[in-house]
C-alpha cells in the first residue's frame, strides 16, 4: 500500500481530514467555504451565491443569488428549519418555509415542493455534510 492510496475516494481517511480541518474554521470561514462550494458545484450552471447568512438562534438561513437571466439578486429565506438527528440514523433537514425574492420563481418552488412527497425531510448521509450542518444550524 502507498500513501497515495489513503486519499483515494472512499478511503474514508480524506473526508476524516476535511471535516476536521472544516471544525477548525471560525464560524464565519465555515459559512464563506460552504458558500463557495455551493457556487462550485450546485449553483454553477445558474449564477451564483454572492451573499449567506446563516442565524442559527432564530433558524433563518438568507442567500443572495446572482442568477443568469436575472438583472438583480434573488433572495432565499428558508425559515423555521429543523435538524432532527434520531440516534443511530443520519440526521435529516427540514427546510421550513422556504420564500424567493422574484414572484414567479417563488410560486415554481412552491408548486414543485407540493408535488414532491420527500421534500419535506431530506436525509444527510455524507459525513463532512453532516458536520457543515452540525456546525453551521
Amino acid at each position: 500500500m502507498q500513501f497515495s492510496d489513503f486519499f483515494k475516494v472512499g478511503s474514508g481517511l480524506m473526508e476524516t481530514f476535511q471535516v476536521l480541518f472544516f471544525k477548525m474554521l471560525p464560524r464565519g470561514a465555515q459559512i464563506e467555504k460552504v458558500r463557495a462550494e455551493l457556487n462550485r458545484g450546485l449553483l454553477k450552471k445558474y449564477g451564483k451565491m454572492i451573499k449567506l447568512e446563516i442565524d442559527k438562534e432564530n433558524k433563518i438561513i438568507s442567500a443572495d443569488l446572482e442568477l443568469k437571466g436575472e438583472k438583480e439578486a434573488v433572495r432565499v429565506t428558508l425559515s423555521n428549519y429543523r435538524l432532527i438527528q434520531e440516534e443511530g440514523k443520519n440526521p435529516l433537514f427540514e427546510p421550513g418555509t422556504i420564500e424567493v425574492s422574484r414572484e414567479w420563481l417563488d410560486t415554481l418552488l412552491k408548486t414543485l415542493v407540493e408535488r414532491m412527497s420527500s421534500a419535506d425531510k431530506m436525509e444527510v448521509k455524507n459525513l463532512l455534510h453532516q458536520t457543515v450542518l452540525k456546525a453551521l444550524l
